[in-house]
């Protein structure tokens, strides 16, 4: 029974997690906006500008899913495995509905049809993904976490 609710625990630790991730990710794109920081990247919409935008804001979803993650699936005792699938597919869930939401928000807004692949891409602020090196950078933390808790978990 124990195992049964770690799972769910982890699942729902998953998908509070990505949602988080996404937050965050968007309140730092909001906040950063338009920064010089960026122009060492290149131009106003180069792609390598874009890209060196997506890697910065990557970075602490990563942090952030790497140190949650850590906390959700490590188990407690001695002899227990870490849940870290229950968390991937928590997750999944998180992303399928971030993926809907963002389909319905740019059917609303046509503008976003005159942006490039890129920033469609990679942009936290722009719909239906919603920066895709964020949830690459979530799912590494998650997976980082679980080979640690592999790892590091207790003998029996």
């Amino acid at each position: 029974m124990m195992l049964h609710t770690r799972r769910i625990g982890a699942f729902f630790s998953g998908l509070a997690l990505y949602c988080a991730a996404m937050l965050m990710s968007r309140l730092l794109a909001e906040l950063l906006g338009p920064n010089d920081l960026f122009y060492v990247f290149g131009g106003r919409d180069s792609a390598s500008r874009i890209m060196g935008e997506s890697l910065v804001y990557a970075l602490p979803v990563f942090v952030l899913a790497l140190g949650w993650s850590y906390l959700t699936v490590r188990p407690q005792r001695r002899g227990r495995r870490p849940t870290t699938a229950a968390c991937i597919w928590g997750m999944g869930v998180a992303w399928l509905g971030w993926l809907f939401y963002g389909v319905f928000a740019a059917a609303q807004m046509p503008h976003y049809s005159s942006l490039s692949l890129t920033a469609m891409l990679l942009s936290s602020l722009v719909p239906p993904l919603w920066g895709l090196l964020n949830m690459v950078a979530a799912l590494a933390g998650v997976v980082t976490a679980g080979s640690l808790a592999r790892r590091f978990r207790p003998q029996g």
